[in-house]
């Protein structure tokens, strides 16, 4: 026991403490502090989190030096009915822009090459801070209405991406986490504007059939999303999507999801993954009558993955002889080459038993282009040497079902 335990006197609650908690402490609707009798407290305690982390706040990087996520909100309005995160992180709280711009510029001066924006809803970013604002914007007509009668100096995502596209560098800045509800107009003319802006954007779509979609209280519809992902291949040239689908959620019939593989086919994803609907506790999907066997979850999972890889050959094999400009990683040795650890969480199976991986033989670099975001997307393997964590230009020879193999220029 330390000094300053000895001289403590313990109060009434601590002497009747016990690490079950007392009869008192132990109903989570119960205040454990407000403003008369927080100088005696240990901890406080709000039922709904109200916490966003600043440019202040202690931050210990687990990313390469080249490359960080930056965090631009918290919580989520959304009311999907398969997930729990606006319960567990409350409603959507932006940051100040102002303080996003100051950790970008110190990350950019620390030698960072590549800005990831992250939070549960990119697109919804800035709309919180707009004075007497509303939650209930999260359908595309709702908060269309609302972003039109934003000030002219209101800060919205498209405020974001143009400062951040005026700081000084050589960088990329990846926009991840987009909700399809939440595109405007201003967005895409922003993205296609902006230099630094990696030509890609991450949407997950979840469903394309109408009931599904409605299931999931994804406040969107089929021809809305058909017509949107038309509008920003149209607006942003070159754009890569990035997409995500969950098959075998409750009430999905054959029909609805050989919707969904038409729709993977005809829309031809530049990047997908596709996830095995979970049952989570707590949530409106978790309670739903019509849940699936977990047989039935992966077959659609394997089936919508084989027809995504029969689109990702196509992808690949069209960058064979272009040039890019690609962000060196690091080093791969044969071993690693052949190893488990080359296989995205993502792509599963199908990336391990790519019959192409026998290319990849000898000493290669690790690289992304703009097309592929850390972890989850493709890698450029490149035969030759480049300074790593900076950016090179390489020629594509060769590819393989999901990756690239380039040379350096």
């Amino acid at each position: 026991m330390t000094e300053l335990d000895k001289s403590h006197t313990p109060d009434d609650h601590e002497k009747s403490e016990s690490l079950r908690g007392t009869d008192k402490f132990g109903i989570t609707k119960t205040t454990l502090s407000s403003p008369a009798t927080r100088h005696s407290s240990l901890v406080d305690v709000t039922q709904r989190p109200i916490f966003i982390p600043d440019f202040d706040t202690p931050r210990f990087r687990l990313t390469p030096k080249h490359f960080a996520y930056v965090k631009i909100a918290e919580g989520c309005n959304h009311p999907c009915s398969f997930c729990i995160i606006p319960r567990m992180r409350g409603s959507h709280r932006s940051r100040q822009q102002s303080d996003v711009i100051a950790e970008a510029k110190a990350l950019i001066a620390d030698g960072v090459k590549e800005l990831n924006l992250i939070s549960q809803d990119s697109t919804y970013y800035g709309l919180d801070l707009r004075p007497n604002h509303s939650r209930a914007i999260s359908s595309p007509e709702k908060f269309s209405a609302a972003t039109k009668a934003l000030s002219a100096d209101a800060t919205t995502i498209s405020t974001l991406i143009r400062e951040l596209n005026k700081l000084k560098g050589d960088f990329w800045i990846r926009l991840l986490y987009t909700h399809p509800a939440h595109w405007t107009d201003e967005l895409i003319q922003t993205i296609a504007e902006s230099p630094k802006v990696a030509r890609y954007v991450d949407i997950p779509l979840q469903h394309i059939h109408e009931n599904m979609l409605e299931r999931m209280r994804r406040e969107t519809s089929q021809q809305y999303i058909v017509d949107l992902m038309k509008k920003i291949r149209a607006g942003i040239p070159g754009i890569a999507l990035r997409t995500t689908f969950i098959v075998g959620f409750p009430g999905e019939t054959d029909a609805y999801f050989q919707t969904l593989l038409d729709f993977i086919r005809e829309t031809k994803f530049e990047r997908m993954g596709v996830f095995s609907y979970s049952q989570e506790e707590g949530t409106r999907a978790g309670q739903m009558a019509g849940q699936l066997p977990d047989k039935v979850k992966q077959k659609r999972r394997q089936l919508a993955m084989a027809a995504q890889h029969e689109i990702a050959m196509q992808v690949s094999e069209s960058f064979v002889g272009r040039e890019l400009k690609v962000l060196v990683e690091g080093e791969a040795s044969a071993k690693e080459l052949k190893s488990a650890r080359i296989s995205s969480w993502e792509h599963g199976l199908i990336r391990d038993n790519d019959d192409q991986m026998s290319q990849l033989k000898g000493r290669y670099l690790v690289a992304r282009g703009e097309a592929d975001a850390p972890d989850i997307d493709g890698r450029v393997y490149v035969r030759g040497k480049l300074p790593l964590g900076e950016f090179a230009r390489v020629k594509i020879i060769a590819h393989t079902d999901y990756d690239l193999i380039a040379e350096p220029i």
